[in-house]
């Protein structure tokens, strides 16, 4: 329930500009950095003094493939230069024993990244493995590869959440956007939810998430309407520019302010690319800045590694001049210091 009236609550920020103007005074406002500077000294305090949040409570991002089938006018991914590949079996294989050998308390498996992870022939197995452990899994997919199939294993499997990208209220706009079938998208989103219907489950929760550029923010309305009451939550978020890889039109209210706050991901959330690098950011698309691999670095290792510590105190400066060029460039929307006064369970 928190989750969804928080999320609802970002959807009605993102496609208000007024709104969001708004909350920008608020937070480029002296008070308002002061409560929220103390508000975060408090909690990594917290963290700290309780090495059971801090080092193994983890948001886990796992991406298993940073091939994808979509061409979206706000991902890096058609010009990003490292590698491409399926995540080899060592690598998945060697983050499954590492995360039962060290007891890693994970909040949630967010099978995301670069690519489309319904491109890997293995993620059926792969989400099974995840679930046998009793860990929860979130994965996000364009739908294209949604098939019938892979829908019925995913409801057999009880995966707790699908956030299905979906960028476009008519097949125009959506073309545009993702460069993708409308038509197809949509009809393997409403055979999931058909699946789902049939075997009469809660499981999984299915998520719309948009993406608001230029080229649709004139039709997001109609976008709320055509989903609402269809699936369990519809939520639109202003684009941000993977620290200054995307050039977005519109990203008014996000990232302008001089006055920046720590990224809480660099506590809370760890992110393995498709060679097993365990990577400082998920926005960080090239994988520029490597702590480690996990064929050769245990998770607690990575979270004593020197360039997170370095990164963890760079941002505790409050100094957009103080941080890396990728950091500097990130106008990620929760720049804003928002995602500190939320739960650490909620994505």
């Amino acid at each position: 329930m928190t989750d969804k009236i928080i999320r609802s609550a970002k959807t009605l920020y993102s496609s208000q500009p007024r709104l969001r103007g708004w909350a920008k005074k608020i937070s480029s406002s002296k008070a308002y950095f002061y409560l929220t500077r103390l508000r975060i000294k408090s909690q990594i305090k917290k963290d700290l003094e309780n090495p059971v949040n801090f080092v193994n409570f983890v948001n886990l991002v796992i991406e298993l493939s940073n091939f994808c089938n979509a061409r979206c006018l706000m991902c890096p991914n058609s010009t990003m230069k490292r590698r491409k590949s399926v995540m080899a079996k060592g690598i998945f294989e060697k983050i499954v024993s590492r995360i039962k050998e060290e007891k890693l308390a994970v909040n949630k498996v967010f099978l995301s990244g670069l690519g489309e992870p319904l491109i890997d022939p293995q993620i059926i197995q792969r989400i099974k493995a995840f679930k046998e452990m009793g860990l929860p899994v979130k994965l996000y997919t364009n739908a294209h590869l949604l098939t019938s199939e892979i829908s019925q294993q995913l409801v057999d499997l009880k995966i707790e959440e699908i956030n299905i990208s979906f960028n476009g209220a008519t097949p125009d706009h959506y073309q545009k956007v993702m460069g993708l079938d409308f038509d197809k998208a949509k009809e393997n989103i409403e055979s999931l939810l058909k699946i789902k219907k049939e075997k009469q489950s809660d499981l999984p929760k299915v998520l719309i998430s948009s993406i608001l550029i230029g080229e649709n923010e004139k039709d997001i309305k109609k976008h709320l309407e055509n989903w609402s009451g269809k699936v369990d939550s519809v939520t639109v978020s202003v684009a941000h520019e993977w620290g200054g890889g995307v050039k977005i039109d519109s990203n008014s209210g996000f990232g302008s302010s001089e006055r920046t706050y720590p990224c809480r991901s660099l506590w809370q959330t760890m992110m393995i690319d498709s060679s097993g690098n365990f990577v400082i950011c998920c926005r960080d698309y090239e994988s520029g800045f490597v702590l480690g691999n996990v064929l050769t670095h245990s998770f607690a290792q990575i979270q004593k590694s020197p360039v997170l510590e370095r990164f963890r105190l760079l941002n505790l400066e409050f100094s957009k001049q103080k941080l890396p060029l990728m950091c500097q460039k990130c106008n990620f929307p929760y720049q804003d210091g928002i995602e500190w006064y939320l739960p650490r369970s909620v994505d």
